[in-house]
This record gives structure tokens, sequence and C-alpha cells, in this order.
């Protein structure tokens, strides 16, 4: 008798835990449903956006590159000034250089020569 009460204590018990797994299971059941329900609403705007990030992308790349490139052509545009300066300022030194030497072998450029020197001795 004592082992028919027992065994009717454990079978009570497992159908109590059964009854527990299965509410749980269908409490699970009832989430996973709403989940998919909202996944399958929010699908199509999932979609859209992910679509505009992808343009999105495409366009920061884009302009990535063209910043890039503008700045190598402004880099560029530097060193071009800056040579042609340098370029300008050797040729009118050079120009200068045989305008000088023409005027100091000239008879013009020895007269005021000797008065330029005559006037320091001068002073």
């Amino acid at each position: 008798m004592l082992f028919t009460i027992l065994i009717s204590i454990v079978f009570i018990a497992e159908v109590i835990i059964a009854i527990a797994l299965v509410r749980a299971i269908l409490r699970l059941d009832k989430a996973i449903c709403e989940i998919n329900d909202t996944v399958v609403l929010a699908q199509d705007g999932i979609k859209d956006i992910s679509e505009l990030v992808h343009k999105i992308s495409e366009q920061m790349v884009d302009l990535a590159n063209d910043y890039v490139n503008r700045i190598k052509r402004y880099q560029e545009e530097a060193v071009m000034k800056q040579l042609s300066k340098a370029l300008i300022a050797l040729v009118l030194l050079r120009a200068n250089i045989k305008t000088v030497n023409k005027i100091r072998k000239s008879k013009l450029g020895k007269t005021l020569a000797k008065g330029l020197s005559l006037l320091e001795n001068m002073v």
C-alpha cells in the first residue's frame, strides 16, 4: 500500500511537471509567434532601410574618392604655382644680372660708377 501511495505521488508530481513544461512551451510558442509577426511586418521596412544604407555607402565612397582627387589636384596646383614662381624669380634674376653687367660694361655705366665712387669718397 505504501508503495502504491509513493507511485501515486511520483505520478502526480510528474504530471504537474509535465503541465508546467507544456505551459512554458505554449508561452514560448506564443512569444515566438509574436516576434515572427513583428519581423514579418518590419521586413519591408528593413529591406528599404538596407537599400538606403547601401546607396548611402556607395555615395560616401564616391564622395571620398572625389575629395581625395580634389586634394591631390590642389596639391599639384600648389606645387606648380611654387615652381612657376621659382622659375620666374630665376629668369628675372638672370635677366637682372645680364642687365647690370651690360650697364657696368657700357660707357654710361663706367661714368656713373666713377661718379658714385667719387660721391662716396666725398661723403
